[in-house]
């Protein structure tokens, strides 16, 4: 399972993140983890881009970050 934590990542930084890690594991059987914490904006933007790649993801609860995450699915 990778995980990405966007904490101390600028908004407008945020979108390029989520790409190079999205296509840094595409193919790969495991599930991604983004570490988004309670932004709601830093949420938006990383379901966007998960929208545009057309994956399946779930929020939260994952490690005790409460609705801190979301979840890529693999596969």
């Amino acid at each position: 399972m990778a995980r990405l934590d966007l904490h101390g990542v600028r908004h407008s930084d945020a979108r390029n993140a989520v790409i190079r890690f999205i296509e840094d594991h595409w193919g790969s059987e495991a599930d991604l983890i983004v570490v988004t914490g309670h932004s709601p904006r830093m949420k938006e933007i990383v379901k966007e881009v998960i929208d545009e790649y057309d994956l399946n993801y779930r929020e939260g609860d994952f490690f005790g970050f409460n609705n801190a995450t979301i979840t890529i699915s693999g596969g």
